[in-house]
């Protein structure tokens, strides 16, 4: 092959005999051959007439790329080839650009009537890389010519290239905000694309560019509600987002009057409030609740969305789920919103990370909504390969769903936690045990006995965290706990704590 003397002139001279030549196999990538020969062996592939090669070097150099090396140095050979008639080599080289056009926007600029022409390409693949390049060049001196092809793009008949205009919107607005009311005119005609290929795209760039121009969804919102079960999970996320911020703007909350029925929470309780929006109430709910209020009427495009949602529950992606967790959190009533605790207990069966946000959101949502989760107790029960940060959130979701009834159980679920090696999480779980009695009198004088025995416990920070829960709880009723307190006086010069000094100090 003609690679053997380039190969000969670069190391200075001619090879001899029994020196070894390097790249005559074009696909070969010797480990110990330098990077510049490497490269120029790629530049003289790039350099030739034979597509095969060519193909070959662009594999090589894309894969180069997908291993973290750089690879800029072959830009001006790779630009180049933007225009080789052969569509795979054609297709990787937009790969390439798409990666190094922003750092090398001089050269890519030189090269700009080629990006032009391939906007015009007929294969759509090629047209969504040309104005992928063509947006990643960020040099205002060609925002106009940016512009113009978002617009053509916008009108493309294949839906990917509109996802792609629709992706361009962002970049072209950081890069001038002052296109933004040419760019809302986009948004607006995207916006009416009926694809489910471009409607997560539009939107994110709606969000984006003009989040304060709620009139463009208006027309729209059936449309995005449809759309919304074929639409990709990146997508999903997106619009459903979206469309929580739009509904809670634009309808009644359907928790407007359950003010209303605070003076009966018993009954709220057993669930009189879905027997009345089922018309299927008892004769004492109809005489107490109808009268005291105007019946609530969900609007049809309110229960649209949350009818259209709902069975995104089911899906894979734990970040959908959480989307139609918030939505009808805000936005679902009292009767329907427990259908996403199921939902969010089958994600504590995911990774650990995942575990972390679920649970963050549980422990928000069960303050205001304890009777969604209580059924789902066990579920938030600790397994001792938890990491600390999860266990801690678990025992703040136990304590938030604690009640008269199941406070026995969960009061032996914290003894066993106790008896831990992890000693921030015991130190967590005599807080918690701290905060139930608090919460429930009825169990304040057992959880107090119960921390006085931890006092001869012969870690140093179990002892420190009981003595400042059981000064807490002392100071709610000290004249209740008269005998504790003159055996807490005993047990003061017996309290050895080394670390935190302020335990022995919260005993006196």
């Amino acid at each position: 092959m003609s690679a053997a003397p380039a190969y000969s002139e670069d190391k200075g001279g001619s090879a001899g005999p029994g020196e070894p030549e390097y790249g005559h196999d074009p696909a070969s990538g010797g480990i110990f051959s330098s990077d510049y020969k490497r490269h120029d062996d790629l530049k003289e592939m790039l350099d030739t007439n034979k597509d095969s090669l060519k193909l070959e070097a662009m594999k090589r150099i894309v894969a180069m790329i997908a291993r973290g090396k750089n690879a800029s140095d072959l830009f001006p050979a790779v630009v180049k080839n933007v225009a080789c008639k052969n569509i795979e080599v054609k297709k990787l080289v937009y790969v390439y650009l798409v990666r190094y056009a922003e750092e090398q926007q001089d050269l890519a600029l030189l090269s700009i009537s080629t990006f032009q022409r391939g906007l015009k390409d007929p294969n759509q693949l090629i047209r969504a890389s040309a104005l992928r390049v063509l947006s990643s060049i960020r040099v205002p001196i060609i925002v106009p010519i940016m512009m113009l092809a978002i617009k053509e793009a916008a009108s493309d008949m294949s839906p990917y290239v509109r996802k792609t205009a629709a992706h361009a919107i962002p970049k072209l607005y950081s890069l001038d905000s002052d296109q933004k009311d040419q760019l809302i005119e986009v948004i607006e005609k995207l916006l009416a694309d009926k694809t489910t290929l471009v409607a997560g795209s539009v939107v994110m760039a709606f969000e984006e560019v003009c989040p304060e121009r709620i009139d463009l969804i208006h027309k729209n919102y059936r449309k995005l509600c449809n759309l919304l079960i074929d639409v990709e999970e990146w997508g999903q996320v997106v619009i459903i987002s979206m469309l929580t911020r739009y509904a809670r703007t634009q309808f009644l909350s359907p928790t407007q009057n359950e003010s209303l029925l605070e003076e009966n929470p018993e009954k709220a309780f057993y669930g009189s409030e879905e027997d009345e929006a089922k018309g299927t109430g008892s004769e004492a709910a109809a005489s107490t609740a109808v009268p005291a209020r105007k019946p609530y009427v969900m609007d049809p495009d309110h229960r649209l969305l949350l009818r259209n949602t709902k069975p995104l529950l089911q899906s894979r992606s734990a970040a959908v789920v959480m989307a139609v967790a918030q939505l009808y959190f805000h936005l679902a009533p009292k009767a329907e919103v427990g259908v996403i605790a199921k939902a969010l207990v089958r994600l504590l069966r995911s990774h650990s990370e995942v575990q972390y946000v679920v649970l963050q959101n549980v422990a928000t949502m069960s303050i205001k909504r304890r009777g969604m989760f209580e059924p789902y107790l066990k579920s938030f029960y600790i397994r001792s390969t938890d990491p600390t940060q999860i266990k801690i959130l678990k025992l703040e979701v136990l304590t938030n769903l604690a009640n008269e009834t199941n406070i026995p159980t969960v009061l032996r679920e914290f003894q066993t936690y106790i008896r831990s090696m992890d000693k921030d999480f015991v130190a967590a779980t005599i807080q918690a045990i701290g905060r139930c009695a608090t919460n429930i009198g009825r169990v304040r004088d057992t959880c107090l006995n119960g921390l006085v025995q931890l006092l001869s416990n012969r870690d140093e920070l179990v002892v420190a965290e009981s003595v400042v829960v059981i000064k807490k709880l002392l100071q709610m009723q000290p004249a209740q706990h008269g005998e504790i307190i003159k055996h807490l006086a005993k047990l003061t010069d017996n309290i050895q704590v080394l670390r935190w000094e302020e335990g022995k100090d919260e005993t006196m």
